[in-house]
């Protein structure tokens, strides 16, 4: 049905009302030019509960969900849209769950060549998982195409540039989706793609990855500042499922679901979509600290562990009754996430600690061993890991069902 546009002198009077002459500088002009001055902190994302509201031709609309569209909206905006009758709800922010942060910038003027070398190019997390602390290399991952939802990744890296195959921001104020840039200004997408991927490189000095040959899709939802709007992360979430992804990696969360990103992830899951989240880094003194979406049932929620096995003070603790049944709020897996080593931003190398750490290490494990769908590859997962039981029997609260590694 073609959408009107009577409501121009209705709008005005409430504007008018709640603004005095402010009327038509609230939506005039065009807004598109006015949020190219704007960084990522200047504006509220809102879902507006209606997809043919007639205000909706006055804002400018991030991205389509099934209950309604998203958009970032000023707080004059919200409040002159609110003050209209329109049904709306903010939306929140999740971050990334990364402890130890690392020195930032890039090399000026340099955009390919090796800067720097690994101080281990198998670090003590990949030897974890390979079971293996003599390897040299890593391989496996071929052929399956691995989302990384995070703070994008300098995909010019000289251990990444043949492993990210795609590369997308949704982070762009102006546009829902910028195809071919996902600058990675943070370093946390970066180090976690190089976890899951990276390949040593073509002249064999690099880091090695726990799947060498998969295919990163590097889908940029967090700013610079390790933040992340919901409605980014559900639209990447669903564009990786509708693009055919067999895994999205997560290393970010919060306390409090979010509707949008939960809708998404069940949409990613029906269309056969592993999907593997940071537990967070709540700390071990309380149980039930688990991070959305990491503590839906549909998701891996992975808590950390150091180089000796034991659980850092500060990984987040399921609900876990020890039935080898996953429910919402446990923790499925652990793996290494204390002082890992791994790319950065800056075509170098940097060792960050955080469930963030430890979920590329599940993530990539999952690729290298996919046995040819998400449910059969969660289930083999789960019966390898039984196997290194890394605390009390069953799925404990702080590692689940123990830590899964190369057999």
């Amino acid at each position: 049905m073609q959408k009107r546009t009577i409501f121009s002198t209705g709008f005005a009077v409430v504007a008018l009302l709640v603004f005095g002459g402010a009327a038509f500088s609230v939506f005039g002009g065009d807004h598109n030019s006015r949020l190219q001055e704007a960084d990522e902190d200047t504006t509220t994302h809102y879902v507006v509960k209606s997809k043919s509201h007639p205000l909706l031709k006055t804002i400018s609309i991030r991205h389509e969900f099934p209950q309604g569209v998203s958009a970032g909206l000023s707080k004059i905006e919200a409040l002159a849209l609110k003050s209209a009758g329109v049904e709306m709800e903010e939306i929140p922010r999740l971050h990334v769950t990364a402890l130890v942060s690392a020195p930032k910038g890039r090399v000026s003027g340099r955009t390919s060549g090796r800067t720097a070398v690994p101080s281990d190019q198998t670090p003590w997390g990949i030897e974890k998982i390979y079971n293996n602390s003599a390897i040299t290399s890593t391989n496996g991952g071929a052929g399956v195409d691995v989302a990384i939802l995070d703070t994008g990744a300098y995909k010019a890296h000289v251990d990444l540039v043949n492993r990210i195959k795609d590369c997308k921001d949704f982070t762009n104020p102006r546009r829902a989706v910028v195809s071919g840039k996902c600058d990675d200004k943070n370093g946390h997408g970066t180090h976690v793609a190089g976890t899951i991927g990276a390949d040593g490189s073509a002249d064999g000095k690099g880091i090695y990855g726990i799947a060498p040959s998969a295919n990163l899709w590097a889908y940029k939802v967090c700013g610079s500042n390790g933040s992340c709007w919901a409605d980014d992360i559900a639209y990447a979430i669903r564009t990786a499922a509708d693009n055919g992804a067999e895994i999205i990696s997560m290393s970010l969360g919060a306390d409090a679901p979010s509707l949008l990103i939960q809708d998404a992830v069940n949409y990613a899951v029906s269309k056969g979509v592993l999907v593997v989240a940071a537990a967070g880094n709540d700390g071990t003194d309380g149980v039930g600290s688990v991070d959305y979406p990491g503590a839906a049932a549909n998701v891996i929620a992975v808590g950390a562990i150091d180089a000796s096995e034991a659980v850092p003070y500060w990984s987040s603790v399921g609900v876990n009754d020890g039935d080898y049944i996953v429910e919402e709020g446990e923790v499925e897996l652990g793996a290494p996430g204390v002082a890992v080593e791994s790319t950065w931003n800056n075509g170098g190398y940097s060792v960050l600690s955080g469930t963030s750490m430890a979920t590329p290490h599940i993530s990539g494990l999952a690729a290298k061993l996919w046995q040819g769908s998400a449910l059969a590859t969660r289930s083999y997962l789960q019966d390898i890991a039984k196997l290194h039981d890394l605390a009390a029997v069953g799925d404990d609260a702080l590692t689940g069902f123990g830590l899964p590694q190369v057999q």
